[in-house]
């Protein structure tokens, strides 16, 4: 090839001319493969059966009044119904909903006194897909009532591990700062380097136990450090947050319900983390909430679902459909990033009728990449933890079973 020839290639080329090529799909998906992302949004003391459950399955399946806010995203949504769990007798009933929705220990495996609390989902996936990112996991809430005198087994959905609970984070203004906050790395690898070395010292004095104790440490420590790195190297990418930092918790019940899940929405966008939990309210929280726009005054959710006559079930319904119309945002959020695509985005409750406690005929929305559309609805006893496993196989999880599942759903 001649000088010229070469020369007028590499002139092409710097001025980003291409002739005579098709765009490639299949090469543009290679070059620039999406992680995998998963999102758990968590509604309390189950739904209006008759305002929610459509009667139809399949793909041409009815909104019901409950689900009507999706018609927009309606093809991209899946709804499952017909799933069970087993209550386990000795605890209460609510306490078990939220905390063992997503757990892998099946029911008469109790190792958190008489709950079967364990690793859920979400960690157990996090620990698939989130060791590159900044925060493994992200766990939300939008309960900002003061009076908690219930437990965090009401409150929390996930779990590391039985009777350890992932705490959540209230406070958007919070959630911002441990997202694109400044990390102070200088202060926190002190504190390491003085650990690393306290520990070099004691090695020597202990037994072969208690070295491998402090093997499994130190391997804690090490991670810590490297997600410190992690977090200055995003922080020099970033050169600004992309929204201004939230001043606390919003006014109104829908502002505060979008700002947290703009909040996992832009973790998503820029990889901070691809597991992500919201809490929209803990179970049997007996106080007032004032739902704005759809209520004059303060409504107790809970109570309502006690309560017998039409009216006290069309304000569940109206509620209902006011956490659907949420969902809805959500999905539209994912669609305008481009996240959608690689992001399941799950919605549902631990009981499916509020006032009879009932454990079976759970209903669940599925939206994102991967998954059939329709309403799929299943008789008899399917466990729910057989959704579970089939979403763990999808985020590359190597198990066979999870909780008491029976084998991987197919749609």
């Amino acid at each position: 090839m001649s000088a010229r020839n070469m020369n007028r290639r590499h002139f092409l080329r710097a001025a980003g001319v291409t002739f005579g090529l098709p765009f490639f799909e299949s090469l543009a998906r290679a070059a620039a493969v999406e992680p995998r992302r998963f999102a758990f949004i968590y509604t309390p003391n189950g739904y209006n059966q008759a305002a929610f459950l459509p009667k139809k399955t399949g793909f041409d399946w009815e909104l019901t009044p409950s689900l009507q806010p999706l018609a927009g995203v309606k093809d991209h949504v899946t709804l499952v119904t017909g799933l069970d769990r087993q209550f386990v007798g000795g605890t209460g009933v609510h306490a078990q909903c939220g905390s063992c929705w997503l757990t892998s220990s099946a029911p008469q495996e109790t190792l958190d006194g008489g709950f079967p609390t364990n690793t859920t989902l979400d960690q157990v996936i996090a620990r698939q897909i989130g060791t590159d990112t900044l925060l493994p996991s992200l766990e939300l809430s939008t309960n900002d009532h003061t009076d908690n005198k219930e437990t965090r087994y009401h409150e929390c959905i996930s779990w590391y591990a039985p009777g350890y609970a992932a705490n959540v984070e209230k406070n958007p203004r919070a959630v911002f700062q441990r997202l694109f906050g400044k990390p102070d790395g200088d202060a926190t690898r002190s504190v390491l380097d003085a650990v690393l070395a306290d520990a070099k010292a004691l090695n020597a004095r202990l037994g072969r136990d208690d070295q491998e104790k402090l093997g499994e440490y130190l391997e804690s420590v090490r991670a810590t450090e490297s997600r410190i790195q992690r977090a200055e190297k995003i922080a020099k990418q970033m050169r600004q947050p992309p929204i201004a930092e939230p001043a606390g918790i919003p006014e109104t019940r829908g502002d505060y319900l979008r700002l947290q899940a703009e909040l996992f929405v832009l973790a998503f966008q820029n990889d901070l983390t691809r597991v992500a939990t919201l809490v929209i309210d803990p179970e049997r929280w007996d106080s007032p909430r004032l739902f704005h726009g759809l209520f004059d005054k303060p409504q107790n959710h809970h109570v309502l679902t006690h309560t017998k006559g039409d009216e006290a079930k069309a304000a569940v319904a109206k509620i209902d459909r006011f956490h659907v119309e949420f969902y809805a945002h959500v999905i539209e959020r994912l669609k305008a990033t481009n996240l959608l695509d690689s992001t399941t985005l799950v919605m549902g409750s631990g009981i499916s009728d509020g006032d009879q406690h009932n454990y079976a005929d759970l209903q669940v929305l599925i939206a994102g990449g991967g998954w059939q559309r329709g309403h799929f609805h299943y008789e008899g006893k399917r466990p729910l933890a057989d959704l579970w496993l089939t979403m763990a196989q999808q985020a590359g999880v190597k198990q066979e079973r999870f909780a008491d599942s029976t084998g991987p759903l197919k749609m």
